[in-house]
């Protein structure tokens, strides 16, 4: 499956029918976008209602199988009635539609490959990939609570010319010739070795569920991990490839190639596959101890759910009413964290600035408070949050910024949050400055 496969559009034409029912199968088109998900439009020429199936097993006109997963009934198709033939057709949409085989909706799968959005980028810079060498060894494998989470490299190759000159060149004629004819020898003393050359190389991620899971908790164990990058890369990321390995009784496996529904904004799509540069980002591979990160992220993924999701729903826009909500969220979000060290009320908003925020930061927004005459940057953060929250709270600091000042505001107590994220994680001081420092907007 390709890179950046999920936020490509799909269509497929084929047939389809729920389980046990294939003499009652119709005609029908699947439309798949990462921002409209997984659509079937079908045709029924009949006029019974089919029944209600939590799956939809189709054979598509290349010939591959292929599983609808989510609630399905034709009950509310339209009916059309022409030259004396009755037709039903409607659309439906489903959580995800699966290419390679007909899935059961309870089926349990073990072993689930995927790759996130600039995780290439993460681990190895792309300009670098023919210095990477390739290794059937993973780079780690974590103990997880539903079982194995392994990082490694997969890649693609060509078979080699039988004249290996073909693609090594060099201007030494001797050495071209003893070249050739070394490695002529070592085909001949190995004739099974298959020597390859590489054409391209990616990491990828697999995840091995012990007892099983169906396929809708395999994508949720997916977003877990891709939340956490998210926060690493301050960016929205989202699985580009996922399949799935299903293996048989006697030992075969195959291949089936996921397509979740993403039903994601334009913008957020943008902002998600944006090319990032390996040597810009502040958090990579070389300067976290990604495996513990990983491991203690995992003991509670969905802790940080607020932080998570606005930085999963990015879109770089901003409206009055979704600042405003922003604000009093990270304001509570301070409040926590200083509840939870037994901060009292007057420093509730300063403390994790103070314990959280880069020497950076604290000076940008000590500067834009200032610039509405408020000195006091907890008071000042009180304020403003009590401004929005309360009915008759006089509106001095709400009438003295800008909208650009508050959409500033709210990053800087965003990034603070994150600070503290990523301190309890694991990640070293130093590293969280960098990353608060790059992302910091100077005003």
């Amino acid at each position: 499956m390709k890179m950046n496969e999920l936020f490509t559009e799909k269509q497929w034409v084929g047939v389809f029918f729920t389980p046990g029912q294939y003499d009652k199968r119709f005609s029908g088109q699947i439309n798949y976008s990462p921002e409209h998900g997984v659509i079937l439009s079908y045709l029924l020429t009949e006029h019974e209602v089919l029944a209600e199936s939590n799956i939809v097993h189709g054979v598509l006109k290349s010939g591959d199988r292929c599983t609808l997963v989510g609630k399905f009934t034709s009950k509310h198709a339209g009916h059309t009635s022409k030259n004396g033939l009755s037709t039903r057709s409607g659309r439906a949409g489903f959580y995800c539609l699966l290419i390679g085989d007909l899935i059961a909706h309870d089926e349990l799968l073990n072993k689930i490959y995927f790759s996130l959005t600039n995780l290439q980028e993460f681990f190895f810079p792309k300009g670098y990939k023919d210095h990477m060498k390739f290794s059937d060894e993973p780079l780690f494998v974590l103990k997880t609570a539903y079982g194995e989470l392994e990082v490694g490299n997969s890649a693609s190759f060509n078979s080699l010319p039988k004249d290996i000159t073909a693609q090594i060149y060099s201007r030494n004629t001797d050495a071209l010739k003893e070249l050739k004819e070394s490695f002529d020898a070592l085909k001949a003393k190995y004739p099974d070795s298959h020597f390859m050359i590489k054409k391209d190389i990616a990491y990828r991620i697999r995840l091995g569920i012990d007892a099983g899971t169906t396929v809708i908790n395999a994508y949720e164990r997916i977003r877990e991990i891709a939340d956490l990058f998210a926060i690493l890369m301050y960016s929205p990321v989202y699985p580009e490839n996922v399949q799935i390995i299903k293996k048989f009784e006697d030992g075969h496996t195959l291949a089936i190639d996921v397509y979740p529904s993403l039903v994601l904004n334009r913008r957020t799509m943008d902002l998600c596959t944006e090319d990032r540069s390996h040597f810009y980002m502040p958090i990579t591979k070389s300067n976290i101890d990604l495996p513990a990160i990983i491991q203690s992220w995992l003991k509670d993924p969905k802790k940080h759910s607020i932080i998570v999701s606005s930085i999963q729903n990015e879109t770089g826009f901003r409206d009055e009413h979704s600042l405003h909500g922003e604000l009093v969220l990270y304001a509570t979000q301070l409040e926590s964290i200083s509840h939870c060290v037994g901060i009292k009320n007057d420093q509730k908003y300063e403390y994790p600035l103070d314990a959280y925020g880069s020497e950076k930061l604290k000076k940008e927004i000590s500067a834009i408070f200032g610039k509405a005459g408020e000195a006091d940057i907890g008071k000042a953060i009180s304020d403003l949050r009590n401004e929005i929250a309360h009915v008759g709270k006089p509106k001095k600091l709400l009438l003295s910024l800008s909208m650009i000042d508050m959409i500033t505001i709210s990053q800087y107590l965003q990034l603070t949050i994150i600070g503290y994220i990523l301190a309890n994680l694991g990640v070293k001081k130093e590293v969280i400055s960098n990353y608060q420092d790059k992302f910091t907007p100077d005003i």
